[in-house]
Parts: C-alpha cells; sequence; structure tokens
C-alpha cells in the first residue's frame, strides 16, 4: 500500500465518525478540487473544534491532589485578580497534580444586554482572550478546563469561536501543559479508572443549595441504570467525582456514591444576583483523593478557601 492509499484509508475511517451534515461539508471540500492532505486537516480542525467533544486524559497514580475552581468571568470588573494570585500560590505551596476550571472562563459579551459592557474592564474577544492568558499564565500546574454557558452564548453562537480551542493553543504555545475539555462538560480519567466530570450546566440557581447537584446527580445515575438495564455492551462508568459550576455555590456533597463538589465562584457578587437575592461563594476548593485500581475512592479530604472581599 502506497503512502497515498495509506492517507486515503486513514481519512476513510475518521469520515466515518462524523455525521451526516459533517460528510456532506467534507463532500463538498473535495468536489472544490481540496487534497486530501487539506481534507485531512479539515477533519482535524472538526475534532478539536467540536464543544461537546469529551477526552479521557490519564494522569496520577493511587493518590491525587488538584485544585478546582469555577466561574471566574474573566472579563468583568468583580472577576478577583488577586484571588487568582492566592490560588496559583496555594498550587504550588500544596504541590497540586493539576488544576480544574469548570467553565465560564470568561465573561462573554450579550449583544442582548449592551448595557453589561458598563460591568467589564474587558471587553470583547480580543480583550478578554488576552486577559485570560496573563491570568492563567499565573498558574504553574497542568490545567484541565472547559467553557461555560458565557463562552458558549455569547462567542460560539455569536460568531462560531469556541474559545477553548484557541486558549489551549495559546496557553501551549507559551509553555504551559494546558487541556481543552470540551463546552459544558468533559471528563478525566484517572490511572486506577477513576473519572473526574467536570460540568457547567445552564438555568438558575435554586433557594436549596443541594437541589441542583442532586438532579444534576440523579440525571447520570438513572441514565446509567437505564442503559444497564437495556443490556447496552458498553457503558461509561459512573464517574467518582463530579465537579459543577455556573451556580457560584460552594459545596460539597456525598450522594449516591458520588463525591459532588460545586466549585464556587473567583467573581464578587454583582447588582443583578444581588437583586435577584443569589448569593455568590467566592474561593476554590483543593482536594486531595486515594483511589483503588478499577475506580474506587478510598479516601477523599476537600479543603475550601473562602474569599470574604
Amino acid at each position: 500500500m502506497t503512502k497515498k492509499d495509506k492517507l486515503e484509508d486513514t481519512v476513510d475511517k475518521e469520515i466515518e465518525k462524523y455525521s451526516p451534515e459533517d460528510m456532506k461539508i467534507l463532500n463538498n471540500l473535495k468536489k472544490k478540487g481540496m487534497s486530501i492532505q487539506d481534507i485531512q486537516n479539515t477533519i482535524n480542525a472538526l475534532q478539536k473544534g467540536n464543544p461537546y467533544q469529551h477526552t479521557d486524559y490519564r494522569i496520577g497514580k493511587s493518590h491525587v491532589k488538584y485544585l478546582v475552581m469555577g466561574d471566574t468571568h474573566i472579563g468583568n470588573k468583580n472577576y478577583d485578580g488577586k484571588l487568582m494570585d492566592f490560588a496559583a500560590k496555594q498550587a504550588d505551596k500544596e504541590n497540586v497534580d493539576f488544576v480544574i476550571h469548570t467553565g465560564d472562563v470568561m465573561d462573554g459579551w450579550y449583544q442582548n444586554r449592551p448595557q453589561a459592557i458598563f460591568e467589564q474592564d474587558a471587553i470583547g474577544l480580543d480583550q478578554q482572550f488576552n486577559k485570560t492568558v496573563k491570568e492563567f499564565g499565573k498558574i504553574q500546574k497542568p490545567i484541565y478546563f472547559i467553557t461555560g454557558n458565557h463562552e458558549y452564548n455569547t462567542f460560539m453562537r455569536g460568531a462560531g469561536i469556541e474559545v477553548g480551542t484557541y486558549l489551549e493553543d495559546k496557553l501551549n504555545a507559551k509553555g504551559m501543559d494546558t487541556h481543552f475539555l470540551g463546552n459544558a462538560e468533559g471528563d478525566i480519567k484517572l490511572n486506577t479508572g477513576a473519572v473526574i466530570k467536570n460540568m457547567h450546566p445552564d438555568g438558575g440557581t435554586a433557594y436549596a443549595l443541594s437541589y441542583k447537584p442532586q438532579k444534576i446527580i440523579e440525571s447520570i445515575t438513572q441514565e446509567y441504570y437505564n442503559k444497564l438495564m437495556a443490556g447496552a455492551e458498553k457503558i461509561a462508568p459512573l464517574p467518582a467525582i463530579v465537579n459543577i459550576g455556573h451556580f457560584h455555590k460552594a459545596d460539597y456533597m456525598f450522594y449516591q456514591g458520588i463525591h459532588t463538589f460545586q466549585t464556587a465562584t473567583l467573581m464578587g457578587q454583582t447588582k443583578f444576583m444581588r437583586g435577584k437575592q443569589i448569593p455568590a461563594h467566592k474561593g476554590f476548593f483543593i482536594v486531595d483523593v486515594y483511589t483503588r485500581t478499577g475506580g474506587q475512592i478510598d479516601k477523599i479530604t476537600p479543603s475550601y478557601y473562602p474569599s470574604y472581599k
């Protein structure tokens, strides 16, 4: 088999993974005279740009320690850069293995809310992106992150840009170890098989602190048992840990066998949230985890670092 034949065979196998809509795009590109290599490059872009792509990262041994934060909203005037400084220093001091961010990295720009511009100190994609590169640059540990509704509802829906892929590339080009897991959801798999699921749901918060996380865990376990009862051959394992952003709350609970965290925020209380009687819990967690082969957690120690400013 020639090198060209091997490349064409690879392209054919890769194309099979895509939806009819993606297939139509690729066929149109081929008709327009694009080379096999050009199409391969397009496939790579489609893979990397898929906002719902979940990637497993095999990291750690039986003992891992990580810092988890969320909802920094970089670009908003209420983002706390000093708290990020402190988090980065604690990551070094505690010698964590990696840092997780659960979405709403940037504040975004809502075209239907132009007045929100007066709440920002970095306006638009370029300014927020550049400030995020600077702020993430404070972290000297590997970073695993997802994007949230603020990135998706503004930069993705408004301009078709998944900023997570560009942020990953930019930070890695600067010598950092950064991994974009996807929009709204992304998994990390440890060497022992334990899965850390990171989520950024949508919708408003609830009066009861644990209500939304409980419903999320129930939906995860229900889907798992539905597949099990249906006799599905391949079922993704239930996560051992679920980190949840979006609600700007700090909370830990052990529910239905899953260790669940709400990952707080690095953004202070806003006038909008105060008007809705919604508190903002500023801070971050450092989580110390011992697992065994098969993914069982033998011991988990969460430490919460609150900010009162």
